[in-house]
């Protein structure tokens, strides 16, 4: 590396340092859930099942995107919120309907509390 380049890795640091000093934080954001859960998904054509095994008294809601990446838009499947475990280890089940070539990726949610309607 020349010397423009080490200056160029000095002036950033510098900057990076006064930004920090100026009000910068990091914010680390964990979310623990509640319980493992694994969410079983299963496809034919266009109808997907997705599944798995609820605990009495915890709200479920599933949240889809058709893209992937960091700045997917991650909204919730209609039939698929606020729903209840009524009895641990029972399985619970939901479908989607999709056109058949068309990619989809999904999460679950799980807490004590219903969200928000």
């Amino acid at each position: 590396m020349g010397r423009g380049g080490k200056r160029t890795v000095r002036a950033l640091a510098l900057a990076l340092a006064v930004a920090c000093a100026a009000g910068c934080q990091t914010v680390r954001e964990e979310v623990r859930p509640l319980r493992e859960t694994t969410l079983t998904v299963a496809r034919s054509g266009g109808e997907v099942t997705l599944s798995w095994i609820g605990v009495r008294g915890t709200y479920y809601s599933v949240m889809y995107t058709d893209a992937r990446g960091a700045k997917a838009q991650w909204k919730l499947l209609p039939d698929a919120i606020n729903v209840r475990g009524l009895a641990t280890g029972e399985p619970i089940v939901v479908k989607d309907r999709l056109p058949a070539h068309q990619p989809r990726y999904y999460r679950l949610v799980q807490d004590v509390r219903p969200l928000a309607p």
